[in-house]
């Protein structure tokens, strides 16, 4: 029996492709066929299909013609439109809202990552919402991080991350100006490392640089996109991630970081506390100084770095593989194992 991935086009994917791969990966051991599905998509004679939808894309104009025997949506968030401004992307971000109220009444059942996702889908006409963990392998950062990376920033400086795509949503601007205080006021000995691709936005990352230049920091670096082994040795500098975003509808850097024993500090907006169960620091304001000396004491205070590591690697246990895995083949099973054919 097949059980077949559609997907937006893969210029869009960035972290949701390693989440539709490990569900593929699922969906093969329980011993069911499965494609990924793009734009050329074949899917007419398909059997089972999970729609993943994060983005407007031609494929899901097509699923009123799919006789499939089970259509099952997968919800990741949409990034609402205005962030991208007078940008291409804007109109396929709208697309997919458009979409997303459309195709309520194809789906036998929607799948979000969390209860913040489900409320969108419920905000959309969705009545039946199933909440699992995001499908993330987290044995793969289980390897040894770049030795060249640790050679080059293993020393005494002060180390920041944020890792995500680099668009206008993520508020890099304000992470930069936080790191600028920090930098110039607390501790001349520190970088930022960026970590993303900004692709989606290149007009974004000039924006971000026109800024570090207009302020004249020293030590801040985009490095778009990198290999596994790259960002884990970003990982492994950092003294804190740090996330200003406005909209994260779900947030992989943000489990890493806490499996990694990288304290967090994040605003606490969209599904950035649900996320993190409790853990990491949350802030309500943008105050830059009083953000920077947060980001101060979180790296001199043992005992404040040490609280919030804890509670971070106790709410990681929950997105591991033998916590979360099993959660999907139970539903798999459920949705598809009783057709046949």
């Amino acid at each position: 029996m097949e059980v077949d991935q559609i997907v937006p086009p893969r210029r869009y994917w960035n972290e949701i492709s390693r989440q539709v791969l490990v569900l593929q990966q699922i969906i093969n051991h329980l011993g069911f066929d499965s494609d990924i599905l793009t734009e050329t998509m074949p899917a007419q004679n398909r059997q089972n299909i999970i729609y993943h939808l994060y983005i407007g894309s031609r494929p899901a104009e097509t699923l009123t013609d799919i006789k499939a025997k089970r259509t099952v949506l997968f919800y990741h968030g949409i990034t609402p439109p205005e962030y991208f401004s007078n940008h291409e992307v804007q109109a396929y971000l709208q697309r997919g809202i458009d979409q997303l109220g459309r195709l309520k009444n194809r789906f036998k059942l929607a799948i979000a990552t969390n209860h913040f996702l489900a409320e969108e889908l419920h905000r959309a006409g969705y009545g039946e919402v199933l909440v699992l963990p995001p499908p993330l392998d987290l044995r793969q950062y289980h390897q040894d991080p770049d030795r060249q990376l640790l050679k080059a920033y293993e020393d005494d400086y002060t180390n920041f991350l944020f890792v995500g795509e680099i668009i206008p949503g993520k508020k890099l601007e304000d992470t930069i100006s936080v790191f600028n205080y920090y930098h110039k006021k607390l501790n001349p000995r520190s970088r930022l490392f960026l970590v993303g691709g900004f692709a989606a936005h290149p007009g974004y990352c000039q924006k971000l640089l026109a800024l570090v230049n207009e302020l004249d920091i020293k030590n801040v670096f985009m490095t778009g996109r990198v290999s596994l082994s790259e960002l884990l040795a970003y990982y492994r500098l950092a003294k804190v991630f740090i996330c200003l975003s406005e909209y994260e509808g779900f947030s992989t850097s943000l489990i890493e970081a806490m499996h990694l024993g990288v304290p967090v500090i994040a605003f606490d907006r969209a599904a950035v506390s649900e996320t993190l169960g409790g853990a990491g620091y949350l802030i309500n304001d943008r105050d830059v100084r009083e953000t920077a000396r947060l980001l101060d004491r979180t790296v001199n205070d043992q005992a404040m770095r040490e609280e919030i590591i804890s509670g971070q690697t106790n709410r990681a246990v929950a997105f591991l593989p033998d916590q979360v895995f099993p959660l999907y083949r139970r539903a798999i099973m459920q949705i598809y194992g009783s057709c046949s054919g």
